[in-house]
């Protein structure tokens, strides 16, 4: 029979001890695990209270024509149609057609009293616009802009602590700081972009400063401060230029240096596939005469202007040449034109405030005196062609006559639609002509064409620097 040995009273109470230990230990443990799941619980509402939104919604003016302008809801594939005061929320899309018209054709007032003012061929969604539910921590507006223009005025003094306005245009964004007024065009790209994957329209942005700041930040990272009266351009595929001064040359080769003479010349072809020609200037001539009593348009080699002819070889620059000689009696005109615009379709000018047209002109040859018999022979012409204020109404043109004044100041004979400039003959003279001024085109939101022109019998003149500056 085996005999159990009963423990020390020491072993017993070591025992007891370490037993106790492991209870509180234990205890302890529970407390902790406890503590910790009370502040996560309290961390977890305390985030809750501070990043809780709500979503806000704006409302759509409609100042032009309300079928051209459309609403596509939120989650939804289809557009349709908007009605003026039409409430818009996060998610939602609005597009203005093409067609709609010059100038401000919709508007979108926000919640914190902010616009986005939308040019014909727009489309903005309206991304997110959010506000803290509880506290005035942050506002958030993100508006992802696919095409046109837009005018967005951020309204200052929002009663949050942290403000974002942000325009996403493709791979690239636009902070937007409170207070400002700011700009942005989309439109089609000149240069040729091979994007691998790319199923729509190759866009360049145009960012523009009136009053505020932007940072642009582009696809690869890079980020560029616009300050105000400045702009910046954004390619395809998302990268930001430089910050330049916000004007805009609407008038494309001013120089006639981007094509050769035979290029320029190609234009009064008929249309071949094969040939190549100027994209900007199209040469024409009227009437139909044979070849030795026509009147050509060549491409001639100037110095800088008002300098005549003291510069390098490498100093010179081109102009356009406008020549007919041999001791002519009839009239002949030799145009160069420009269908301004992407493609020839025009431009809006509605937003330019300032609008400055420009150009060198010399006259070294002028077989007829002053004007002509009908004050319209001129060796150096020019007409600028618009609309007043919709795509309805009728071409309007204001047409400049350069001659060379036989001395009395004014020319023999007038038209009332002419302005008529004497100039000295073989200097060059800079036309230089605020559009905005009263009695050219002060009010005028369209131009659709430029021609450069001489019309008389015998003339020689050049003329190179033609320009359309716009400001806002």
């Amino acid at each position: 029979m085996h005999r159990i040995e009963q423990p020390s009273p020491e072993l017993r109470a070591l025992a007891q001890r370490r037993t106790l230990r492991l209870a509180w230990l234990t205890l302890a443990g529970f407390v902790l695990l406890f503590l910790l799941l009370l502040a996560s619980a309290g961390l977890s509402v305390y985030n809750f209270y501070v990043g809780a939104t709500d979503p806000r919604d704006g409302t759509v003016v409609v100042r032009g024509e309300p079928d051209r302008l459309f609403w596509q809801p939120a989650g939804r594939s289809a557009f349709q149609g908007v009605r003026n005061g039409q409430a818009v929320g996060e998610g939602d899309a609005v597009r203005a057609l093409g067609t709609a018209g010059y100038g401000q054709v919709a508007s979108i007032r926000l919640f914190d009293q902010s616009q986005l003012d939308l040019w014909a061929g727009t489309e903005v969604q309206l991304r997110t616009m959010r506000t803290s539910r509880w506290n005035n921590n942050t506002q958030e507006v993100v508006i992802e802009q696919s095409d046109g223009y837009v005018r967005y005025d951020v309204k200052a003094g929002q009663p949050f602590q942290a403000v974002s306005f942000r325009v996403q245009i493709g791979a690239a964004s636009v902070e937007l700081a409170p207070g400002g007024s700011y700009s942005v065009e989309l439109r089609p790209s000149e240069r040729i972009f091979d994007l691998i994957g790319a199923d729509l329209p190759v866009r360049v942005a145009d960012v523009a400063v009136r009053a505020g700041s932007a940072v642009v930040t582009g696809g690869n990272g890079t980020r560029v401060f616009v300050g105000p009266r400045e702009r910046v351009e954004v390619d395809p595929t998302g990268i930001p230029g430089l910050a330049v001064p916000a004007r805009w040359n609407l008038v494309r080769d001013g120089g006639f240096s981007l094509f050769s003479e035979v290029e320029y010349n190609n234009t009064t072809l008929e249309d071949d596939p094969a040939r190549v020609e100027s994209r900007y200037w199209a040469i024409e001539a009227t009437p139909t005469l044979p070849p030795d009593q026509r009147g050509y348009f060549r491409i001639s080699q100037i110095c800088q202007p008002p300098e005549v002819n003291r510069c390098g070889p490498n100093e010179r620059r081109n102009a356009a040449w406008f020549h007919r000689s041999g001791g002519q009696t009839n009239s002949f005109t030799i145009f160069a034109t420009q269908r301004l615009g992407y493609a020839g379709a025009g431009v809006d000018i509605s937003e330019y405030r300032n609008l400055t047209f420009s150009l060198w002109a010399r006259v070294l040859t002028q077989s007829l005196s002053d004007a002509g018999d009908r004050g319209s022979e001129c060796p150096v012409m020019v007409r600028i062609v618009g609309r007043r204020n919709s795509p309805s109404d009728p071409d309007v043109e204001r047409v400049v006559c350069l001659y060379v004044d036989d001395g009395d100041g004014e020319p023999r004979a007038r038209e009332d639609t002419i302005f008529y400039y004497p100039v000295n003959l073989a200097e060059w003279y800079e036309l230089r002509i605020d559009l905005r001024s009263e009695g050219w085109m002060p009010d005028f939101r369209y131009l659709s064409r430029i021609q450069i022109f001489a019309q008389g019998h015998d003339y020689d003149s050049r003329v190179t620097g033609v320009a359309l500056i716009g400001e806002q």
